[in-house]
């Protein structure tokens, strides 16, 4: 298991190692992603990383163009539906 923790609210959340963020988040509700399409073109379950980026999967090329789209760096965003976590923990801002 990996651990997902709230910068914000402090709260840790347990997921299976290798899920991408959004369906984790599908099966434990109590996690904080917003999402819409799914798909990594909306943007919407956008998060920031505080610490723990090494942890998550490389960006895929969806992810780096929507990132673009939306003003946001991709040393520090992630979107949720495009991401897992591989081992250990990362801090997130949501």
């Amino acid at each position: 298991m990996a651990i997902v923790k709230e910068n914000s609210t402090e709260k840790s959340y347990f997921i299976k190692e290798g899920n991408d963020l959004l369906s984790a988040s599908l099966i434990d509700l109590a996690l904080p992603f917003k999402f819409g399409c799914c798909k990594g073109t909306c943007g919407v379950c956008c998060f920031k990383v505080v610490e723990g980026m090494e942890n998550l999967s490389p960006l895929t090329k969806q992810e780096k163009t929507t990132l673009k789209a939306k003003n946001k760096n991709s040393f520090h965003h992630r979107l949720a539906c495009q991401c897992a976590l591989l081992e250990k923990e990362v801090l997130i801002e949501v």
